[in-house]
Parts: structure tokens; sequence; C-alpha cells
């Protein structure tokens, strides 16, 4: 069975004001933890790494697996596309951010479990732990139930086939989104949970570089 990991690590940094996937924590970029992880999981057999389409040539990738260096896009979705295509024919596809440094071996691999059960897809995702409220033009209009709420992360792991078709309909219905399990849900397909955690948080601001640093040091973060 063929298992790619396909680790977006495209970002152009507009927000954090450079490419953090290439900032330095403990001394290695910062999606090398993410590579280092699908690394040790001996049943991911191929690693597709989408870069920007000016640093694929530039990044020089440490990994003991098979490695395909791919362009990504404008877009994450794009990317996650371009990086599909690199794969070639594959059974199943884990889709992680390398900007979640500290997801863990047991996230991928209780995804990989899900889809091999019969799942069409599994998402890491945590349950919601503070009350929501949605709010409209700075007014609360609703506080759903947080019973039935989960935060979303990655890796989301799916059948590979089938992530390739929810693609090419969002493509050819025009559908842009952010989140992979969205393209596969708005096409019919059945996607399950597998447990997240709050360490496994996306760096997006300096704050959260200042945690990640804390974690890997072993410090207090105030």
């Amino acid at each position: 069975m063929k298992i790619v990991a396909l680790l977006l690590a495209a970002g152009s940094g507009k927000r954090f004001g450079e490419k953090k996937q290439f900032i330095k924590l403990k001394g290695e970029p910062l999606f090398q933890y993410s590579l280092n992880t699908v690394n040790k999981i001996d049943v991911i057999t191929d690693i597709v790494l989408v870069l920007p389409p000016e640093d694929v040539e530039r990044i020089k990738v440490f990994s003991f697996k098979n490695v395909i260096k791919v362009a990504g896009g404008g877009e994450r979705q794009e990317s996650v596309f371009n990086g599909l295509m690199a794969a070639g024919d594959a059974d199943i596809v884990v889709v992680h951010d390398t900007a979640r440094p500290f997801a863990t071996e047991r996230m991928f691999l209780d995804g990989i479990n899900n889809v091999k059960k019969g799942w069409d897809g599994s998402i890491t995702a945590l349950k919601a732990r503070d009350t929501i409220k949605v709010v409209r033009d700075d007014t609360v209009v609703d506080t759903p139930d947080r019973k039935k709420l989960y935060i979303a992360q990655t890796p989301q792991t799916f059948d590979f086939n089938k992530l390739v078709d929810a693609h090419r309909k969002a493509i050819k219905q025009g559908v842009t989104a952010t989140d992979d399990s969205f393209l596969m849900e708005r096409a019919g397909y059945r996607i399950t949970v597998n447990e997240g955690s709050v360490l496994n948080f996306k760096i997006t601001t300096r704050e959260d570089m200042v945690l990640a640093n804390c974690l890997v040091k072993g410090k207090k973060p105030f």
C-alpha cells in the first residue's frame, strides 16, 4: 500500500513577515520537524514536500525516505492539488501543514488507520473547550452547543483518489477552501475525527513562535 505524506511548506509569509517554514527552531527549519516525524512512521512510503516556487531548488531536504519537492500555488488549495498531482498513484494521502511542528506520530497513524477501516477521511481535531460565540456586525447572534464543536487541525488523512476527485470538483465549480475536509464533505464523502492536542498549534504569529521555542527548550513562556 502506497501512503503519501503531503507536507505543506509553500506559504509566502505575508502575515508573519517572513517565510516561517524556514525559521530555525532549535537549529532546524520549522518544516523539518514535520519531516522528522513522518520519517519515523514505517507505513508512510513517500513524502511530497510543497515549497514556494522560488525555493524548490534552493532548499535542502534531510530525510530517510524518498522526498519529491514540488512548487506550491498562490493559495493553499492549489498547493495541495499540485502535491497530489506530483504524488502519482497512491492509496492514502496524509495532508499536513508544517506550520504545526508538534503533530505526533499517533495523530498520523490514527488518521491512516481510520481510512484503512473504510472511512473516506479522518481529520485531527480537538473538542472545543471554550464557549463559542457567533458575532455578526459586532453583535453576538448565537451561542452554539460546544459539545458538537471541534477545532480542526492537521494532519488530515484521506483516500487518495477521493481527495483528488473532491479537488477536481471544487476546481470545476469554482469553490475554494482552506481545509481539505470541507472539499471532501461537500463532495459527499464520509469524514471522521481522530484526537488532536492543544500542543498541535499552528504557528501564525510571533507569539506562537515564542511558545514553540519554549516547548523545544523546556522554558516557561512568561
